[in-house]
């Protein structure tokens, strides 16, 4: 195969276009991958049964803004209603009711608010919080939901037709909760319709990586001025837990599918005592801010606290008992398993501070401090609530059906570590390996490796052919090896390309773009068309004119009396070098063009990917 100089700029751009098709057909490059969506804290701390660390939403047409606790089990999102701050509701109404309750959503002002009717957050003991004795109505409707605050500058998305329930009753909610269960929602009142949750819509539509998430409630009582909870869909912050080797299974209850072992439950102050004496499961779930436990354990804390249980069945802690146990300052360490015996373990340390809240009221008639701890009547109802996720870190990968539960270490100004959990139809789709601590895309760093190589042909082939052509004038001077040929006076005028009254050089022809002398070789300006002037050779004694030399070829030219090719007119050029015409062999060109590139890895990043189970890396 023979290649001119010409054809080198299409050949670059066709060999870089193949190897970056081959390099994606062999390294099966996944484009479109979604980020992690990490949903930025409102930076409140609200509640009245502690202070906790909150989220802003979006919600309506126009956007209203409020601020609602994470619920791990619920399947849909839960607003406070303008009645909500009636004494119907709250008796007597706190001062700014409004703003302690997070804000208040008005669906009458709201254009996209499609109501769906009343009812009641679970029914016959089945549905969010049934075991725990939760009764809640509300007025559900479809609604425009988004991420964040209105003005907010890092505003997640906004997503239409969401399950929004509306509230008024301070009880068994005081502020609105965001749903993380991937469960729809059931109407089954009118025809079994049913609505995708917000976080399965995330999915749905291609805005998260993965089925999963990761959750921390946050601390005030940590750091300069407190650490605001995390919440991260389709990844984890590995800068906000300590990893561990425990792996633990989602259980098949789908209402109750974050299940642990406690194997032990230890206090650890001016005395040790153990706190439960046979291992228990229990399920994880932020909703409500209590540990659930048997009551022979409830009983060991009431001893090893000095406390007792009041007409409300809440453990209250006066002034004098708090400086008590603050001096005290005891630790309650949760040893877990996925099993009630053996296997690896993970140790969750609770400092008083994060057992010790603070009320206000309406939940206690004054100012007052509680242990969140609640008896459990039976099995369905042992439960690590919001407390115990101030200082746990839990992630949860629906589509391999795993989770993990990590200690959170506290570190002011720690930079976020963000890691991708990938989809097991991303991971399939790149033949990666299975374990989620090597979740790096090869296939993708080679492709662009490969991509690299062909631009830098590229770039390498168009500077060689520009060299070559500023080379190719300067061969040889004006009047050497010049060929005259006979010009027809009765062809000129029809056949000519006219001359270019601005070039020095008189014989330099302008060719037409119809013309087809010389251009498939020599394309119209080829002295150049940037206003450069390119300096000819001059004659032997240093001193030519590039003028003299175009009149003696001008007078060469009609001195010609023998035509070459059939009277024709034809259009000189200045002669140059003639370019070498290269031969490709096959075998070598297809050994250099398709070279062997070994597995590329990538150093650390800010965000690395996940492709295996999560409890392998956390």
């Amino acid at each position: 195969m023979r290649l001119h100089l010409h054809d080198v700029p299409l050949f670059c751009l066709t060999l870089s276009l193949a190897l970056i098709v081959v390099a994606g057909k062999s390294t099966n490059i996944t484009v479109g991958v979604p980020s992690p969506l990490v949903v930025p804290p409102s930076q409140y701390w609200d509640g009245i049964d502690g202070l906790w660390s909150s989220f802003a939403l979006r919600v309506g047409t126009p956007a209203q803004d409020v601020r609602v606790l994470v619920s791990t089990n619920s399947p849909e999102t839960l607003v406070v209603l303008p009645p909500g701050c009636t004494s119907a509701a709250i008796d007597p109404v706190p001062d700014g009711c409004a703003s302690s309750r997070g804000g208040l959503f008005n669906p009458n002002t709201s254009s996209t608010w499609r109501d769906q009717g009343l009812f009641g957050i679970n029914g016959d003991g089945v549905g969010l919080e049934a075991n725990l004795g939760y009764s809640q109505n509300a007025d559900y409707g479809l609604e425009t939901l988004g991420l964040g605050f209105v003005a907010g500058g890092a505003s997640g998305p906004t997503l239409k037709n969401q399950t929004v329930a509306g509230i008024e009753t301070a009880s068994p909610f005081y502020l609105g909760i965001l749903g993380l269960s991937t469960q729809p929602v059931n109407y089954s009142t009118i025809g079994n319709f049913s609505a995708p949750s917000l976080f399965s819509s995330l999915r749905l539509q291609q805005l998260i990586p993965s089925l999963s998430w990761s959750f921390t409630a946050g601390a005030k009582y940590r750091l300069k001025a407190g650490q605001y909870a995390q919440l991260i869909f389709g990844g984890f912050d590995s800068s906000r837990f300590a990893p561990n080797s425990a792996s633990f299974t989602l259980n098949e209850d789908i209402t109750r599918d974050i299940v642990v072992a406690i194997q032990s439950i230890t206090y650890s102050g001016t005395t040790q005592s153990t706190l439960l004496s046979t291992p228990v499961f229990a399920f994880i779930e932020s909703t409500d801010p209590n540990i659930w436990l048997p009551e022979a354990a409830c009983k060991a804390f009431e001893d090893a606290f000095g406390l007792a249980l009041d007409t409300a069945g809440r453990y209250l802690i006066n002034g004098t008992k708090y400086l008590d146990l603050q001096e005290e300052s005891p630790v309650v360490t949760f040893i877990l398993s996925n099993s009630l015996s053996g296997g690896e373990t993970v140790s969750i340390a609770l400092p008083f501070s994060a057992l010790v809240l603070p009320t206000l009221p309406p939940y206690t008639t004054n100012d007052t401090y509680y242990l969140p701890l609640k008896e459990a009547a039976n099995d369905s109802q042992i439960t690590l609530g919001r407390s115990f996720l101030q200082e746990a870190y839990l992630t949860v990968d629906y589509e391999r059906g795993n989770f993990s539960v990590s200690q959170c270490v506290w570190q002011d100004g720690a930079p976020e570590q963000i890691s991708v959990i990938l989809s097991p139809t991303y991971a399939d789709n790149t033949k990666s390996s299975t374990s989620a601590s090597k979740g790096i895309r090869v296939g993708l760093i080679a492709g662009v490796t490969i991509a690299g190589i062909a631009a830098l042909a590229l770039a390498a082939g168009l500077g060689y052919y520009l060299s070559q052509r500023r080379k190719r004038p300067t061969s040889k001077s004006p009047t050497e090896d010049i060929q005259l040929t006979h010009v027809d006076n009765k062809d000129s005028k029809a056949d000519c390309p006219q001359e270019d009254p601005n070039s020095p050089f008189p014989s330099y022809k302008k060719l037409d773009s119809s013309s087809s002398v010389h251009r498939e070789q020599h394309p119209d300006g080829e002295l150049g068309t940037h206003g450069e002037i390119y300096q000819m050779p001059t004659t032997e004694n240093g001193e030519g004119d590039y003028f003299d030399a175009a009149i003696k070829l001008a007078s060469e030219r009609r001195a010609a009396t023998t035509p070459q090719i059939d009277g024709r007119l034809v259009a000189y050029e200045l002669p140059g070098s003639e370019p070498m015409p290269v031969e490709m062999d096959d075998e070598r060109s297809r050994a250099g063009l398709s070279p062997m590139l070994s597995p590329v890895t990538r150093g650390s990043s800010r965000a690395s990917s996940v492709v295996g189970p999560v409890s392998d890396t956390l």
